[in-house]
């Protein structure tokens, strides 16, 4: 061993307290051996993860003193082998080891972390003292896996000439009554984890302990008394009677006879009277009480000093349900200092904390309750990657298989989970604006009534060639108004019913085809690859490109006229420009961030210095080219006094005047089928969400506007499961489930309570149908999902997702 006066001695200085007294402390040896299975943050490859020790003060919380070991490079196993000598005050300090990946570009990303509590730490040389400890997350926003390997450890006087410094200035000996011994010369059936100061004339002066009880020691080295002959001097239950446990793990008693329950133990009418259940039972799950013979014959074991094999409390001739469990979840690895786990006579693990001194059914290495024995929905606790529950809250499996969450907080119980209400996981909230419900509805009242003859309009397309087929069909029609007739949309090879779900998914894909950027008629902006503009050089690309604006126009006229979104968001000065209003100056911040910029400079600066005319310099076809602002703007200077006109003028220039027989066509096409001048009513940020709606999704909101059918309701096992896979999903597929549907997957301004379906307004419903063996299968026009009855959370997501992914055509009434 390397001696402690060779290394640096990080951590705290002791002080000299009043009569030349040093301030007691204690060297503390900590070795950073390895991590092990590490989150990967670095979406480039592996990470570059270090440690930080950081010695902390528990009643400020203030740092002491911080270390850390070297950066080892690209791994999610990586192994420092690093070894630190701190001094610490037990009682005040504690240590805080936390594992970042080094980020070049931006702060360290987060990996875990490890709090160590010093107050009963072993010395060095003891066993246990290399353990492996579950890296936690600091808040409910981290994601964390993995484990640290550390070993620690007090130094010995004999090893640490420093220890001197850090002790009382009185030499620390043994009185002369005490001696030291090792944990394994105290003949008992546990051993405490660490050498102990023990009193040697301690057996002698003890009183003798009362007939029938039994002086044990806890994995802690604390000594506690069972009575050991409790099982024996039981007196059976009378006849019909039967010994139960509730889920809590209390013991209660059925009387066959009488159909009744009761907590007290029964006693025999014509007997000796038997003392109650309450005055002899022992305290439940606390430490081992099985009897002194298996204790001794459990503690020969191989087990390592201070672990204490599991087992079980008594009430069965042998460990109940042992079988049950895996290997892994009586493990005891993980688990934070001063914790164990035991198996409970109803066959539960629970976990026991010996700092508190207090029992739990709850894992702290997982937050999740353990599960219940014999019980067909033990391993039902759902695993995803839904992040953890608010700080209070603790998630657990009801006897039926539904999971339902306690709130510590309030002390309050509900079937819903809490996350539900998490933006970050369900999802901005949809704003209510009663305003734009008053215009809507104002405008819906002003649009011209669809004619009589024909009743209805049929347009046949394939999927494959939608776009093309649409705009056959819609731009050899002569009179617009025949458009406003209700829609029957028939897709070649389908023999769906169009009840408006089939002109929803119309809408849909003709506006993917409509929009993208391939085709050379619209582009994406400078800023994003989301919002889109007209593309200045469409007739480059299409010869006919004003009259498929037109029919743009049209579609988008359709669209509005009978309540259906396109699936794309536009430009700001797009909008505007629909209904005539000025383009300014902050609307070009959200297009294009560097003409913004210059644009703005010139507008609080003095131009002169920078020798602008009026012109702009266009790049066409690899070509730059320049173009006049204004007839001979090559010419005129921009300065001060006529700079608001040049920023105006290349506004104009930008979004205007480069697409003008473009937007002039799409606007044609639009008017024949509504009149621009009812669009005057909106703002342009109204116009949008008519046109487009709503693309982000609130899943709580989703799920406080649906309507159930069949045997399902809100609380149903299956529901809870349907909903834990729409909150676990990713945005595109929330989107997706919600196009599989309702035929489209923008939701209306106000929210999924503004669902339409084909006979009005329709919430989005789920039905029971079927046999666990279907997939899901939906009805776009009334807004419904058919959901088998699957057995288990994996299965319902697992088909839902192959439902949403391999969904094509239609078959009867949709």
């Amino acid at each position: 061993m390397v001696g402690a006066a060779s290394q640096r001695i990080y951590g705290y200085m002791p002080r000299n307290l009043p009569g030349g007294v040093v301030e007691y402390t204690k060297l503390l040896k900590l070795k950073v051996i390895a991590g092990h299975n590490l989150a990967r943050k670095d979406i480039f490859g592996a990470s570059d993860p270090y440690v930080k020790v950081e010695l902390v003060d528990l009643q400020s919380s203030t740092s002491v003193d911080v270390v850390q070991t070297k950066v080892k490079r690209r791994t999610l196993n990586p192994r420092w082998d690093e070894t630190f000598l701190l001094r610490v005050k037990p009682d005040e300090h504690k240590l805080v080891i936390t594992v970042f990946d080094e980020n070049r570009l931006t702060r360290d990303d987060f990996l875990g972390m490890v709090e160590l509590n010093l107050d009963n730490l072993p010395y060095e040389g003891a066993e246990e003292c290399c353990k492996y400890y579950l890296l936690k997350a600091r808040s409910t926003r981290s994601r964390v896996k993995g484990h640290l390997e550390i070993c620690h450890g007090y130094v010995s006087r004999d090893e640490s000439p420093q220890e001197a410094v850090a002790a009382p200035s009185v030499p620390l000996q043994e009185p002369d009554d005490w001696e030291v011994l090792n944990t394994r010369d105290v003949g008992r059936e546990e051993l405490p984890a660490e050498i102990q100061i023990v009193a040697a004339n301690e057996e002698e002066e003890r009183t003798p302990l009362p007939s029938g009880w039994e002086e044990r020691l806890d994995n802690n080295g604390r000594t506690y008394y069972v009575a050991a002959n409790e099982e024996e001097e039981r007196t059976p239950l009378p006849s019909g009677w039967e010994e139960r446990l509730d889920n809590n793990g209390r013991t209660y008693y059925v009387d066959h006879n009488t159909r009744t329950t009761q907590w007290d133990r029964p006693t025999f009418s014509n007997g000796p009277d038997t003392p109650s259940a309450d005055s002899r039972q022992q305290p439940r799950f606390q430490v081992d009480e099985s009897s002194g013979d298996r204790s001794r014959s459990n503690s020969q074991t191989n087990s390592p000093v201070g672990r204490r094999p599991v087992q079980s409390l008594p009430g069965s001739p042998q460990s109940p349900n042992r079988g049950s469990f895996t290997p892994q979840q009586l493990s005891e690895e993980g688990l934070p200092p001063g914790w164990t786990l035991q198996v409970a006579s109803s066959g539960r693990i629970f976990f026991i904390n010996h700092t508190t001194k207090t029992t739990t059914w709850i894992d702290p290495r997982t937050g999740s309750a353990s599960p219940l024995p014999n019980s067909p929905v033990q391993n039902r606790i759902i695993k995803d990657d839904l992040g953890p529950l608010p700080p209070g809250w603790e998630e657990r499996v009801h006897t039926d298989g539904r999971t339902f969450f306690i709130d510590h907080n309030t002390k309050i119980t509900q079937w819903e989970d809490p996350r539900f209400s998490d933006q970050r996981i369900a999802g901005p909230p949809i704003p209510y604006s009663r305003d734009y419900k008053r215009k809507y509805e104002f405008f819906k009242n002003t649009l011209p009534k669809a004619p009589h003859q024909p009743n209805k309009i049929e347009i046949r397309v394939s999927r494959k060639c939608i776009l093309e087929d649409s705009f056959r069909v819609i731009s050899q029609i002569t009179k617009p108004e025949v458009l406003r007739a209700k829609l029957w949309i028939e897709f070649d090879g389908e023999v769906g019913l169009d009840y408006g779900g089939l002109a929803r998914e119309w809408f849909y894909l003709l506006s993917k085809e409509m929009f993208n950027p391939y085709y050379g008629l619209f582009e994406y902006s400078a800023t994003d690859n989301y919002t889109l503009q007209i593309n200045a050089l469409s007739g480059l690309c299409n010869e006919q490109h004003l009259l498929y604006f037109k029919f743009i126009g049209r579609v988008a006229g359709m669209a509005v006229y009978h309540g259906k979104l396109l699936d794309a968001f536009f430009i700001r000065p797009f909008y505007k420009m629909m209904i005539r209003k000025t383009i300014e100056l902050r609307d070009m911040e959200s297009v294009d961030m560097e003409y913004y910029n210059s644009l703005n400079w010139i507008k609080e600066n003095d131009p002169s210095e920078l020798e602008l005319t009026f012109c702009v310099d266009e790049e066409l076809l690899g070509v730059m080219k320049q173009r006049e602002l204004i007839p001979g703007g090559a010419n005129v200077s921009v300065t001060n006094e006529n700079k608001d006109k040049y920023i105006q003028s290349v506004i104009q220039w930008r979004f205007v005047s480069r697409v003008t027989s473009q937007m002039n066509a799409f606007l044609e096409g639009f008017n024949e089928i509504i009149s621009l001048e009812k669009l005057k009513v909106f703002d342009e940020n109204e116009i949008e969400l008519l046109l487009c709606g709503i693309g982000q999704i609130d899943v709580n909101d989703w799920k406080q506007n649906t309507f159930y059918k069949g045997e399902y309701h809100a609380n149903h096992i299956v529901i809870q499961w349907f909903w834990r896979a729409v909150l676990s999903f990713t945005g595109e597929q929330r989107a997706r489930l919600l196009q599989f549907v309702t035929g489209t997957s923008r939701v209306p301004m106000n929210g999924f309570k503004e669902l339409y379906g084909s006979n009005g307004p329709q919430l989005f419903t789920i039905e029971k149908w079927g046999e666990k063996c279907n997939f899901p299968r939906a009805h776009t026009c009334f807004n419904r999902i058919d959901l088998p009855p699957y057995e288990s959370y994996e299965e319902l997501r697992d088909k839902l997702l192959i439902a949403l992914e391999g969904a094509e055509g239609f078959a009867g009434v949709d």
